[in-house]
């Protein structure tokens, strides 16, 4: 118990006494008062004494573009702008904070403009600071006398230390708002080639689909009727393979019947040798038509007409002595070697062999070309003159800044001062 009492004496012993602080600042104040006085002063005079910074404008002034260029520029198709619009459009673009910040990060001036390196902790802060000091001007009428009219002129100016630096600046600005100006214009000529391209690559797309389908329905057509056809002629060639078969089959039986009643009746051998003029016999006289209608068994004889049926039942393909298999033949290799249907199986591209998709392929040629015009040389205004012009020296901001930053340093080292002093002088009780 007694071990835990020192404990917390010994904490409450250590606490901070606000109210020593406060006193002992109190004491201290003269010392606080002189110091930041101090301070304060000698910052005064050496920002007084500092050299005048020189402060640099460039300018830049320009008009409208020329009729003739807006004129040109029709080759874009672009015959609803005028140098009016044109040039609204140019200024839009100057006076954009994006573009003024694009131009800035793409030229690298943030390194051209901090030479020294200093530490930037917000670059888009840097940036605002740097071309705060850009500005359109209202347009004065001025008289053109070049080319004898009366256009308005504008002037953008900036200001800043590093003549060359900010000469530059604005000139890179001017220049990507005038192409930046173009190429809108030209995009618009060109967003509509594009879509035309876009819309004749579809319908050409589509007419190759429809020609492709239609040549794909042409070529089943074609092998549906020359399959047809194949059928039909196979069926007749079966037919007249069957039809050649029943008939070898029959004169086979009725040369059997007619080799059985020749044997029977003792007719071996053929009686052709009988036959000489018109006479068969000395004592029988028959006619050269009349001798068609005698019986084989007769006329040929036995041993003849077997042999006769032995050649017919050993013959294994009718085909040579059936006429109509050459004209049946012919007619199904021409139909199975069909030129026609080669031809549109082999077809690699179908577009030469439709009218309208030449047509299209033409248009999208023309579109092609057309957009090489669009190298032809036009700008959105004239640009007269880029100069540079010293300035006042401007120094009243930075010397608020540093008498400012000067006055809270030295007090803040003043108050640090009087608390160390406090410290370290003897506690009153002790010595006692």
């Amino acid at each position: 118990m007694q071990q835990s009492k020192q404990e917390v004496h010994s904490y409450k012993g250590d606490d901070i006494d606000l109210r020593a602080l406060f006193n002992c600042l109190v004491a201290g104040r003269f010392l606080i008062a002189g110091l930041t006085g101090f301070g304060t002063v000698i910052a005064i005079l050496y920002v007084l004494m500092l050299p005048p910074t020189p402060i640099y404008k460039a300018t830049s002034t320009f008009t409208s573009p020329t009729t003739m260029s807006v004129i040109s520029s029709n080759r874009l198709n672009l015959t609803d702008q005028t140098k009016v619009s044109i040039f609204s459009k140019f200024l839009t673009h100057l006076s954009s904070k994006k573009l003024q910040k694009e131009v800035f990060v793409k030229g690298d001036f943030i390194t051209r403009f901090n030479k020294d390196n200093s530490p930037i902790y917000d670059v888009d802060e840097f940036i605002s600071g740097t071309t705060e000091s850009l500005r359109v001007f209202q347009p004065v009428t001025l008289e053109n006398k070049n080319l004898g009219s009366s256009d308005p002129e504008y002037s953008v100016t900036i200001e800043g230390t590093n003549a060359e630096v900010i000469s530059e600046y604005l000139n890179s600005l001017v220049d990507l708002a005038n192409a930046r100006t173009i190429n809108e214009l030209i995009g618009l000529n060109e967003l509509l080639s594009v879509n035309r391209i876009e819309e004749i690559s579809i319908e050409r797309n589509l007419l190759l689909e429809k020609v492709e389908r239609n040549r794909l329905n042409q070529i089943k057509r074609i092998k549906e009727d020359d399959g047809q056809k194949i059928r039909q002629i196979n069926d007749q060639i079966d037919r007249a393979r069957y039809k050649a078969k029943q008939s070898r089959l029959s004169q086979i039986a009725v040369l059997h019947d007619s080799a059985r009643i020749a044997k029977s009746l003792g007719v071996i051998d053929n009686n052709f040798k009988l036959f000489e003029g018109n006479s068969i016999s000395s004592d029988l006289t028959i006619a050269i038509g009349e001798y068609l209608d005698l019986p084989e068994w007769y006329v040929y004889g036995e041993k003849a007409l077997l042999q006769r049926i032995d050649l017919l039942e050993s013959r294994t393909n009718d085909d040579p002595f059936i006429p109509e298999l050459v004209t049946l033949n012919n007619a199904l290799n021409e139909i199975q070697n069909n030129n026609l249907l080669k031809t549109l199986e082999t077809r690699i591209n179908d577009s030469p062999f439709v009218a309208e998709i030449v047509k299209l392929d033409i248009e999208v040629i023309k579109l092609e070309k057309s957009r090489e015009l669009y190298l032809n040389p036009f700008n959105a205004m004239r640009l007269n003159q880029i100069s540079l012009t010293p300035s006042i020296p401007i120094n009243e901001p930075n010397i608020r800044l540093t008498v400012l930053l000067a006055f809270i340093s030295s007090f803040m080292i003043s108050i640090f001062l009087v608390l160390i002093m406090g410290a370290l002088k003897p506690d009153e009780k002790t010595l006692a």
